[in-house]
């Protein structure tokens, strides 16, 4: 199993166990022991501190869903400036 934030092979515990550490408010998989240590516990314990409660979705999800809305409203401003642009055209040429 890969580690979801480094993407690094998840080693085996001494006792056998292999699946990781729940690597969520980061991810919705799975973390190493290196990430975990470094990354999920240190987020979980900020949001403590700061009163805040878990997210219900993971950070990666949400910046995926920004990304996307980021992305539709970058190609309707394009399209937008575009409009105005031939508007402008047609209007200087008439």
């Amino acid at each position: 199993m890969k580690c979801s934030i480094c993407k690094k092979q998840i080693e085996i515990e001494a006792n056998g166990y292999e699946g990781g550490h729940n690597a969520f408010p980061l991810t919705d998989g799975k973390a190493c022991d290196i990430c975990n240590e470094t990354q999920v516990v240190p987020m979980r314990a900020v949001l403590l501190r700061m009163g805040r409660p878990m997210p219900t979705e993971s950070l990666t999800s949400v910046v995926k869903d920004q990304q996307k809305a980021r992305a539709i409203a970058d190609v309707s401003l394009k399209h937008i400036a575009k409009e105005v642009n031939q508007k402008k055209n047609n209007k200087g040429g008439k």
